[in-house]
């Protein structure tokens, strides 16, 4: 068997990995948003949808899906939950009956502005970490990396 791989051309994939990387701060920043929303009931994929939905009245259960990057799945499973605790409600779409569409309730921005101000304190301790400037240079980062990614799957 050829190999032309050795340890350390391994361990230097391991550790400039941009999936591993960014996989690994994902995971542990959306532990952390769980753990610090977990006393409003809300995971922070849920908050994320309220947030969605409230920007987005009447939005269909897939555009929400696109919006988010989520599969139908995920989607449906979160909006389930949020159904259950009476935060969102789903209707049919006045102009296709095919076509479901979510809104929130008042239950649901009640949920939402409970939840605003521990995902305020996160998110502005990161943004206080990097500074303005460089958060928001992390987040055109990002978003080049998107689309690089889109350019991958086209």
């Amino acid at each position: 068997m050829n190999n032309n791989l050795d340890q350390n051309k391994v361990e230097h994939i391991i550790q400039v990995c941009a999936c591993a990387n960014l996989r690994t701060v994902s995971g542990s920043l959306t532990q952390l948003y769980n753990k610090l929303l977990k006393p409003t009931g809300l995971k922070i994929t849920q908050y994320y949808m309220l947030g969605n939905i409230f920007c987005y009245p009447n939005i269909s259960i897939s555009k929400l899906g696109e919006i988010m990057l989520l599969d139908q799945t995920t989607v449906t499973r979160n909006l389930n939950i949020l159904k259950d605790s009476a935060y969102v409600k789903i209707t049919r779409a006045e102009h296709d009956s095919r076509t479901k569409v979510v809104s929130i309730t008042d239950t649901g921005l009640e949920k939402l502005n409970e939840a605003e101000p521990i995902w305020s304190q996160v998110q502005n301790t990161i943004e206080g970490i990097f500074g303005k400037e460089e958060y928001s240079e992390l987040l055109r980062k990002l978003e080049n990396l998107h689309k690089v990614i889109e350019d991958y799957e086209n």
